[in-house]
């Protein structure tokens, strides 16, 4: 157990990433809410600034709105099927089975569909169509597409097997429509540039020659079809997991930061949207 801090300092903890200050959160507030948040840089994204500026992903948005007992062991690039596998599985059964968790956040299938050495494996090389479906390894695609379903299937029998709390509930969303760009992400005003400043989709678009029209409708149809298995889950298991449609909620020319990332506005409205789910369930 941690030192006894004072009482004002704990209740200034809005989320912890260690499991003993998880659980004396739980101990010293009790009537709290208990939620541990899984996922990607929807979950992790650092600010413009990194330590300043506005808060720029869904959690620090959230343990913002109310205060939760909040374990966030989010990482940016993490990919669902790895989430759930290894070290990082081991972990996050832990924190679930040792703490009466009452909801699971979970981020996770983006970084799958566009991450490095995903993305430009799924395009075709040599194609001239003018249909964007032309440009798609279908059968790599699928393969993907069942893995991370696979892998959330999992995670719903994870929690079935081994938490705590036999009512945890699992909440999760869709992303929304990525827009290629060829703006990558930097931080500190540009002096520190993630993967060289490069961007995720645009570059490997072009690589392909996927003209520039079909950008948009292609990484839709991807967005889609990961959507739409979540979806079908959801049907299939309603008492154990949430899935939060949250395809459509930023503008597509005003609302990205970058290829993947929306502006802080932006997941402030996708923080809320789950802040709902959270208080309805």
């Amino acid at each position: 157990m941690p030192p006894r801090n004072k009482r004002k300092s704990w209740a200034a903890i809005r989320s912890t990433t260690t499991q003993a200050e998880f659980a004396e959160l739980i101990r010293r507030y009790p009537h709290r809410t208990n939620i541990v948040a899984e996922g990607d840089s929807w979950f992790a994204y650092p600010p413009k600034w990194l330590f300043a500026g506005k808060p720029n992903n869904i959690i620090n948005y959230l343990k913002n709105m109310e205060r939760f007992n909040l374990l966030h062991l989010a990482s940016n690039g993490d990919e669902a099927v790895d989430m759930l596998s290894g070290k990082s599985k081991f972990r996050l059964l832990k924190s679930i089975h040792k703490h009466d968790v009452h909801f699971l956040l979970f981020s996770g299938g983006g970084n799958d569909i566009v991450g490095r050495w995903d993305f430009d494996y799924f395009l075709k090389r040599g194609v001239t169509s003018d249909r964007f479906e032309d440009y798609l390894h279908k059968g790599r695609l699928n393969r993907r597409i069942s893995q991370i379903t696979h892998a959330y299937e999992d995670l719903i029998g994870f929690c079935d097997e081994y938490s705590h709390n036999r009512q945890i509930k699992i909440v999760t969303h869709t992303y929304d429509y990525l827009v290629p760009d060829p703006a990558g992400a930097e931080f500190m005003g540009g002096l520190f540039k993630v993967n060289k400043g490069k961007s995720w989709m645009f570059p490997y678009l072009e690589d392909k020659q996927v003209p520039k029209k079909l950008h948009a409708p292609l990484v839709a149809y991807l967005i889609d079809r990961l959507a739409g298995n979540l979806l079908k889950l959801h049907a299939r298991y309603p008492a154990r997991m949430v899935v939060v449609d949250t395809r459509g909620l930023i503008d597509p020319k005003t609302g990205w930061l970058n290829e993947i990332h929306p502006k802080p506005g932006g997941f402030k409205m996708l923080a809320r949207e789950i802040h709902t789910v959270i208080k309805t369930q």
